[in-house]
């Protein structure tokens, strides 16, 4: 019996970086709205570039921008194709502190589970989103790949997940009002002295503060000091980068993270269904630390 691995759309893992990295991988994509317009941003055709140009124009012209919740519907057609064809699943999802999706996919398992009475799919809250969720599935990945058992690559999942680390800084605090996580009051002093303010995602599983500095270049290399002081240096891995909008900045990261020895960096775009809620200018990095807090 074969294990399938699944991720929602958070996971960052566009069409373009599973063809790269060759994954076999499944997706569930989330409809994105912008205004009256519906993008599919995990369809195989989805044109990155373009709609690069089009989701930060809406940004910034404050444009109404909505997602669609996965529901446990989608992921209980989703699991029950693979289960099929004689496969178990294992699901990643974003943090169950900052969505709906883990709640959903779990009711998905339990009705399969019930329904064969068997444990046929299993539910990872990876904790995190973005390339800290999409990191887990390409380990994952590799194990299904090493033939390892769906008991045995849960049970790495599960303990793995508390080594991830995601650290991020963002341009503006006016899209984490948006979401509850910041002030106004807070907003108008951080505006006010050129704080950028540096974030983590918690044990909590949500958003949390972990820092400030002064102007845009001084965050950069707070980002920086964190990951080099964080990361579990005595195993080869990939850091990955990833960021709204600003390319020229992620590479600022990176040299000042390749000039700390380490070597293995990609950067790719930020995944657009949560970039509306740190907004334009956003910076963040992922990797596998020493521990996570």
């Amino acid at each position: 019996m074969a294990v399938t691995i699944f991720a929602d759309a958070v996971s960052n893992l566009f069409p373009s970086i599973i063809k790269e990295k060759k994954l076999n991988v499944k997706v569930l994509k989330v409809h994105l709205r912008i205004e009256d317009d519906q993008y599919d941003l995990y369809d195989e055709d989805f044109d990155l570039s373009k709609f690069n140009e089009i989701y930060y124009s809406a940004i910034k012209e404050n444009k109404n921008i909505a997602t669609s919740l996965i529901s446990p519907g989608e992921y209980e057609a989703a699991f029950k194709e693979e289960i099929n064809k004689g496969n178990k699943v294992i699901c990643f999802t974003m943090a169950s502190g900052i969505s709906g999706t883990y709640q959903s996919a779990c009711l998905a398992r339990d009705m399969i589970n019930e329904e064969y009475k068997e444990k046929k799919v299993e539910i990872i809250d990876s904790m995190t989103a973005g390339l800290g969720e999409g990191l887990q599935v390409i380990r994952a990945d590799a194990l299904v790949k090493e033939g390892k058992s769906f008991e045995e690559i849960v049970e790495d999942a599960e303990k793995f997940k508390h080594f991830v680390r995601s650290d991020f800084t963002v341009d503006q605090i006016k899209y984490l009002i948006k979401t509850g996580r910041a002030s106004k009051a807070l907003a108008k002093f951080v505006s006010l002295l050129n704080i950028k303010i540096l974030l983590k995602r918690s044990d909590e599983c949500k958003i949390a503060f972990a820092g400030t500095s002064f102007g845009r270049m001084n965050s950069i290399k707070q980002l920086s000091k964190v990951v080099l002081s964080k990361i579990n240096k005595s195993k080869k891995q990939i850091v990955y980068i990833t960021h709204c909008n600003i390319l020229s900045d992620a590479n600022k990261l990176k040299d000042l993270l390749i000039k700390g020895g380490i070597k293995n960096i990609e950067i790719y775009d930020y995944d657009y269904i949560s970039a509306s809620h740190i907004g334009p200018g956003s910076l963040a990095v992922f990797y596998e630390a020493k521990e996570r807090s």
